[in-house]
């Protein structure tokens, strides 16, 4: 069995329900301490949605990111509310960000961005819109567009999205959703 490193302290710096941060006293397998090992807890677990259109386009919300100030093309996210499964948040999330209901709904994987440093889980999905409406988040969503495949695939290539959920979850889809 492989010998896993071993947390010997741990340093709360903040805690929330939202993110958590903690300095950890770890011992490598080969007897190496890391005195402060940074790492970022997510108490919540989050989904993603890829939706597809009849044509095979992708809907896309433009989503104002305060974090780095600019609008970012995403596909819909965000947190698993305590009691809820992973399915009736995605298709909350979705209904939210897009104002769209969703048909044939499937589990792609689960993903975490940033393993390095962080335990953020975000459980991926793709589905068909059954029928469309107006966003409800108008706080968080500008507005929302369908891609066809070559043009996201083309702002990914120029750089013109950096959300890495939205990036592997599309790009996961466009491979494993029938």
């Amino acid at each position: 069995m492989e010998q896993m490193p071993t947390r010997l302290e741990r340093t709360t710096i903040y805690e929330s329900d939202h993110v958590c941060l903690y300095t950890d006293k770890v011992r490598l397998p080969s007897g190496y301490i890391i005195e402060k090992y940074h790492q970022i807890h997510y108490p919540k677990e989050a989904v993603a949605v890829v939706i597809f259109n009849e044509k095979d386009d992708i809907l896309f919300i433009h989503n104002r990111r305060y974090t780095v100030g600019h609008l970012e093309w995403e596909i819909p996210a965000g947190k698993i509310e305590p009691g809820e499964d992973v399915e009736a948040a995605a298709e909350r999330e979705a209904k939210e960000e897009t104002g769209c209901e969703l048909r044939d709904l499937k589990f792609l994987c689960s993903q975490n961005p940033c393993n390095g440093m962080s335990d953020a889980l975000v459980h991926v999905f793709a589905a068909r819109v059954s029928a469309e409406n107006q966003i409800l988040d108008t706080d968080e969503i500008s507005s929302k567009r369908w891609f066809t495949k070559e043009e996201y695939l083309e702002l990914m290539r120029t750089n013109g999205t950096k959300d890495g959920v939205s990036i592997l979850a599309v790009l996961y889809a466009l491979q494993f959703y029938e």
